[in-house]
């Protein structure tokens, strides 16, 4: 079987998160062949991969958005001639008011012809589509600034369309977005089936993201928004079968235009056995704290660092490990670092990338402070090493520490709201001066991974589905 994964500014470019869960997943069946539909912002990370690509994995078909503004200028003037025809301008509307059932024609518009995108949007065509739309619903913007929105949010969406995946049997996105659109086009070209696995929400953060962007205007924000939850509504539409890390995504999903009978939801897997005979601290007099992170802004590491220094100024024995990569958000690490110098605190390390199991049996504690997270590998990382766990109150964190109503084992770590540094270091101290508790909290945690999150139950459910599309009757465009 041909599975084409379909991956939206992560794998094979950044490190961690879905990433990690796509070498994972690609790893656990070699029986099927792979290629990866990467999408990515600039041409410069062409051939920069972070992960050894395993031997299934045929070829990776790199989409740069960027290149979409790299036409020449020739081609950029307004068509003459070759107007749309009637009904494909009545689709380009629906698009974008965004009544997704027009997708089709969309699609099949950009599969029979490659237009340069950028003449397409200064076409006559473009400019009456964007006025009738400003006259009925947008007057209290200025036209131009309006125009020039449409435009800019339109250029990344046409120039995926002019770039359709290569034939697969299956589909499968790890987001909806431009990911989700580009599975929903290689399904309408090709046949085949398409699968869905959002792991965090896309819509949701989206919306976080334009919310506190300074480079949206006001009164676009809403405009922004509503763009993207018209992507994610296409991708839910086109897909087969939809699925969430659990079930409150799952909800998320529904509420937001999924269709119920599409939707499930399969937890993320971690074998215990690779977590066993982990290399051990030497000095029991000295406690480590770790992170397994990526240093980015969406992991807040700076609350971390707050936190740590409250710790550091009751328990001076202390060190802080943030094992993972530094150079995904350069200027973000380096008020890291200038946070770090401000506060004078000592004894903290940023590893940059590791090996995460040459670093984690030696910790005592492992923290979490994102702002996001949908399952996190790293907190299920950390409970299979039998590790205390101190997070945020994000995603599915309080199922995975706290256990729900079938899963009564109990806790496995503690609970702290976003950005609040006091509650998390007062939870790092407890769990530093109470060895007791801290190692009962890390034999519920391997106990819950074992029992409910087992690399195992994984396995079973994504063969399971993949036999399922795979078999399943596949109709051409011709």
């Amino acid at each position: 079987m041909k599975i084409c994964l379909l991956c939206e500014g992560s794998y094979p470019y950044v490190v961690g998160g879905v990433s990690s869960w796509v070498q994972q997943l690609v790893k656990l069946f070699p029986e099927h062949e792979f290629f990866i539909y990467a999408i990515a912002t600039d041409e410069s990370m062409k051939g920069d991969f972070k992960y050894e690509l395993t031997e299934n994995i045929s070829f990776v078909q790199e989409v740069f958005l960027n290149d979409a503004y790299q036409e020449q200028p020739a081609q950029v003037q307004a068509a003459a001639g070759g107007r749309l025809e009637p009904w494909q301008a009545e689709a380009f509307t629906k698009l974008v008011m965004g009544e997704v059932e027009h997708w089709d024609s969309i699609f099949d518009f950009f599969l029979r012809q490659q237009w340069p995108v950028a003449q397409f949007l200064m076409s006559k065509d473009f400019y009456a589509i964007t006025q009738d739309i400003y006259y009925e619903h947008h007057q209290m913007a200025v036209y131009s600034e309006f125009l020039w929105t449409m435009r800019s949010m339109y250029l990344t969406l046409f120039h995926i369309l002019n770039h359709p995946p290569e034939q697969a049997d299956i589909y499968h996105a790890v987001s909806t977005g431009y990911a989700g659109i580009a599975a929903a086009l290689g399904k309408r070209k090709w046949g085949g089936k398409m699968l869905l696995t959002e792991h965090g929400i896309y819509t949701r953060e989206r919306e976080e993201e334009i919310i506190k962007a300074d480079w949206v205007p006001a009164d676009f924000k809403q405009l922004w928004i509503h763009y993207f939850k018209n992507l994610s509504k296409a991708a839910y539409m086109k897909s087969d079968r939809i699925l969430a890390l659990f079930d409150m995504n799952n909800a998320l999903q529904i509420e937001l235009g999924a269709d119920p009978v599409k939707c499930d939801y399969i937890a993320n897997g971690i074998n215990v056995a690779n977590f066993l005979d982990l290399p051990q601290k030497e000095d029991a007099q000295v406690l480590n704290v770790g992170a397994v992170i990526r240093v980015s802004p969406i992991k807040d590491i700076k609350t971390m660092l707050y936190a740590f220094d409250l710790v550091k100024q009751q328990m001076p024995q202390a060190r802080f490990y943030l094992m993972g990569p530094n150079d995904e958000a350069p200027e973000y690490y380096q008020e890291c670092l200038e946070l770090l110098e401000e506060l004078g605190t000592k004894d903290v390390v940023f590893t940059g990338r590791v090996q995460v199991r040459d670093y984690i049996g030696k910790m005592d504690v492992l923290v979490l402070s994102s702002l996001s997270e949908a399952q996190p590998l790293a907190l299920m990382e950390a409970m299979a090493a039998g590790k205390p766990c101190v997070s945020t109150n994000v995603g599915s964190v309080r199922e995975l520490l706290e256990g729900s109503t079938v899963d009564t084992l109990g806790r496995c770590g503690l609970l702290a709201p976003i950005m609040d540094y006091e509650k998390i270091a007062s939870h790092i101290i407890l769990l530093l001066e109470n060895p007791e508790l801290a190692n009962q909290f890390g034999e519920v945690g391997k106990m819950r991974i074992e029992k409910y999150y087992s690399e195992h139950k994984f396995i079973n459910a994504y063969r399971e589905l993949y036999q399922l599309l795979g078999e399943g009757d596949r109709q051409w465009l011709e």
